[in-house]
């Protein structure tokens, strides 16, 4: 139960902090990403202007008489290795930067030929030359003055590769900061749960020493009870409504202390469990057996319907003393909350994929579908007024389940209101 928790907490905690690094990594990457496309469109507008720049200088001079006829050519010292320029002047003549990225070069020549214009901002275009792979960042402008139009290009491939490395440079560091992440959860899930566990430990021994020194004034008032019971016709009538009711509350008090002391001794797990292999059906024919006097006194119809011939598929591991518990608290469930005329069936059957399935059925008031996730919770009772009525302490079922816990066995439960009840329980088989 209490690893159980610890993972529930582990998983809790460690989603928590796998979000919050999740998250960082994220906002992280898009800032370096955010970032580096910034300098490419600053650095492309940089381009823009000093191309600019070298046309309107252009034509000053030739304004000036300085160069004359030399307005159409343009020198491109302004260029830094990375940026290369092909310009078409107003009467179609084509101009191309020198350049060491003759790919790029020749594709920026086939834009101009087909006057392709490129976004503003620039758009990204891949090369592969020599089994290695350039990216640049391509746009288009118009030149003042009739200048005409140049088509420009980055490179970009360095930002590329570093966001490629960042990228897996985040996604190492984010598998272990998850791992670190998840011991963490792990590690104060069990450092959170170690107060739960003394307190729980406490209340086991409690519960334990008190259902222990309960027991023995509970059995002497039962005796004398008994020994009033004997004398009870010489009893005033309402002396012997008083030795009833006394009768009936010593056998529900010796009920719950019974009850408590098996929950406190299935949650201490101190006394080991004999494990042997058990005929599910003669269990089920011997517990039919034992509560059928039960249901005969309260005019119910108690019915099995399991097979009479042994076979492999009718053996489970358990403890004997357990499942005979289990079948007599799921039985006698049945039959306490099915009114008089109403039947209880048990069934014997085989599952799906070959375990054992023992089904108790009854017509009883059934269960508020609201209400079925609840029923094997320790002093938990649908109707309380009736549960209290007809001696229930609600922790019947928490023994059940308990039992069914400590077997790997799984039960299903489906109830109507007013319509009865269907427990089905399955078996790991032998």
């Amino acid at each position: 139960m209490f690893e159980r928790t610890r993972k529930q907490l582990t998983i809790f905690f460690g989603s928590i902090l796998g979000v919050v690094i999740i998250l960082i990594t994220a906002f992280f990457y898009l800032l370096l990403l955010k970032t580096l496309q910034h300098n490419e469109i600053q650095k492309l507008d940089d381009l823009k202007n000093k191309m600019a720049q070298q046309w309107e200088h252009r034509v000053e001079e030739q304004a000036k008489g300085i160069r004359p006829g030399e307005r159409k050519n343009v020198e491109w010292i302004f260029l830094l290795s990375d940026e290369l320029i092909v310009w078409v002047s107003p009467d179609q003549k084509t101009q191309i930067s020198p350049s060491r990225y003759t790919a790029m070069s020749n594709q920026l020549l086939k834009w101009s030929q087909r006057y392709e214009m490129k976004r503003e901002n620039g758009e990204r275009f891949y090369i592969d030359e020599s089994g290695k792979r350039q990216t640049f960042l391509v746009s288009s402008q118009l030149l003042n003055d009739a200048g005409g139009v140049y088509w420009m290009a980055i490179d970009i491939s360095s930002n590329e590769a570093l966001l490629r490395t960042i990228r897996l440079i985040l996604m190492l560091s984010t598998v272990v900061l998850l791992s670190i992440a998840i011991w963490l959860a792990y590690f104060f899930a069990g450092k959170a749960m170690v107060p739960i566990k003394k307190s729980y430990a406490r209340q086991v021994e409690f519960t334990t020493n008190a259902s222990h020194e309960l027991r023995t004034p509970l059995s002497v008032i039962h005796s004398s009870v008994e020994l009033l019971a004997e004398c009870k016709d010489t009893l005033p009538e309402f002396e012997q409504h008083i030795l009833d009711s006394l009768q009936d509350e010593v056998k529900r008090m010796i009920r719950l202390v019974e009850s408590l002391l098996t929950l406190a001794r299935s949650d201490s797990k101190s006394l080991p469990i004999k494990m042997d292999k058990i005929n599910i059906v003669q269990v089920s024919h011997q517990m039919y057996q034992a509560i059928q006097p039960l249901a005969l006194a309260k005019g119910i119809i108690l019915k099995l319907d399991a097979p009479v011939i042994e076979h492999e598929l009718t053996f489970i591991h358990g403890n004997l003393d357990q499942i005979k518990q289990l079948v007599y608290i799921l039985l006698d469930n049945a039959i306490k909350y099915t009114p008089p005329g109403g039947q209880v069936t048990i069934t014997y059957l085989t599952s799906q994929d070959g375990r054992p399935t023992l089904q108790i059925a009854d017509t009883g008031i059934g269960i508020p579908k609201e209400e079925l996730a609840r029923i094997f919770e320790r002093f938990y009772r649908v109707d309380k007024a009736r549960s209290r009525e007809l001696g229930g302490a609600g922790l019947g079922l928490s023994i059940a389940a308990d039992i069914l816990t400590s077997h790997s066995a799984y039960i299903h439960v489906t109830s109507e209101e007013g319509k009865g009840s269907l427990f089905e329980i399955e078996f790991q088989p032998e």
